[in-house]
């Protein structure tokens, strides 16, 4: 006599209760599938889709709105303006260009550190699976920031 693999017919050593359980949960998942796709498909929820849709954008009119009577207000141009010369003023202190200097230091630092930790992780990732799942990839060991360029009140290179 052939095996029987249907859950609906017991295999030896399988109980009636697990087949009916078997059944029931597979009963429920289909019945799941069914309630999900009749509530995505419904009128409802497509109608709900457009409202917020609709909301959306009214939402974005507005901050566009806002956003333009605020840029044509003379207080907020006169704070641009400060901040704009604050940031100048910045730029030229010789205190910002050693912070950005220690800044930038640290940051290839960090990268280098980063890159020995996932070099030593990926090698004993590589020697429990046998090495045959992991791809190496060279990681170059030059600063990843390269030469740091002051910029001027336009955004342009300056010497």
């Amino acid at each position: 006599m052939s095996e029987n693999k249907n859950p609906n017919n017991p295999q030896p050593g399988q109980d009636k209760d697990s087949a009916d359980l078997l059944n029931e949960l597979r009963e429920m998942g289909q019945q799941l599938e069914a309630a999900f796709r009749a509530a995505l498909e419904s009128e409802r929820t497509k109608q709900l889709q457009r409202d917020l849709a609709g909301g959306v954008r009214e939402l974005s009119q507005q901050i566009q709105a806002a956003l333009k009577s605020l840029q044509a207000s003379p207080r907020v141009q006169q704070a641009e303006e400060r901040g704009r010369q604050v940031i100048s003023q910045a730029r030229e202190s010789k205190v910002a260009q050693d912070v950005q200097e220690t800044i930038v230091g640290g940051i290839a630092q960090l990268n280098d550190q980063l890159r020995k930790l996932v070099a030593r992780i990926e090698s004993e990732s590589a020697e429990q699976s046998g090495g045959t799942t992991t791809q190496q990839v060279p990681i170059e060991h030059e600063s990843a920031t390269g030469e740091t360029t002051k910029l001027d009140d336009e955004g342009k290179a300056g010497p």
